[in-house]
């Protein structure tokens, strides 16, 4: 991909998550990537090609993002290993939350997008289910406990703290990171093996 194409994705990126699908024209696309509408057409048949190939963009972005922390296929540790993990998908959540927000307030007019816009988050949601009934079949979580249900209040918690603080400060006088680790620390609490809880 070349530097103008490069510049007209992160622009579109930008005026989509301040404007919306309807607010983000061409005119202003072009403007903040510092190209003309004619340069934009050259690379991107329309409007709607280039918000989707920006969102895809980013899609693939963080899909590489979360490779790069990947949970273990074996558990050892879940403080060790999922607690990093988790911190590592709430920044993500927290730095794309005006964009995630725009999108949700869109959500019935983009259709054709809703696979690069879910896509993280299912994989991050398959991700946790995974690793934690990985961790149940070792040994590591009580049993009777739901991996898919644990995973649900994972994920809740993520979402909430990456997107709600900027709405709702008062509710987040401590920023997203130390509520989603008291939420974070009742789950693992209620995951816990018996033998461990005093440990």
């Amino acid at each position: 991909m070349d530097a103008t194409a490069e510049r007209l994705l992160t622009a579109a990126r930008e005026v989509f998550e301040e404007e919306g699908f309807r607010g983000a024209t061409t005119r202003k696309i072009a403007a903040r990537a510092g190209v003309n509408e004619v340069t934009l057409f050259r690379h991107f048949a329309s409007k709607e090609e280039l918000i989707g190939a920006a969102l895809e963009h980013g899609h693939r972005t963080a899909m590489a993002r979360l490779d790069a922390v990947a949970l273990p296929e074996q558990p050892e540790d879940l403080d060790a290993e999922l607690r990093p993990y988790l911190r590592h998908v709430l920044a993500a959540f927290s730095a794309a939350g005006r964009g995630v927000r725009t999108a949700l307030a869109e959500w019935e007019h983009l259709p054709a997008y809703h696979a690069w816009l879910l896509g993280p988050s299912e994989r991050v949601m398959a991700d946790i289910e995974r690793y934690l009934a990985a961790a149940a079949a070792r040994g590591l979580v009580r049993p009777g406990a739901d991996p898919a249900a644990a995973a649900h209040l994972l994920v809740a918690t993520l979402f909430m703290h990456g997107l709600l603080p900027p709405l709702m400060p008062a509710h987040f006088p401590q920023g997203p990171g130390a509520g989603a680790d008291a939420c974070i620390d009742l789950v693992l609490e209620a995951l816990r093996p018996p033998e461990k809880e005093s440990g």
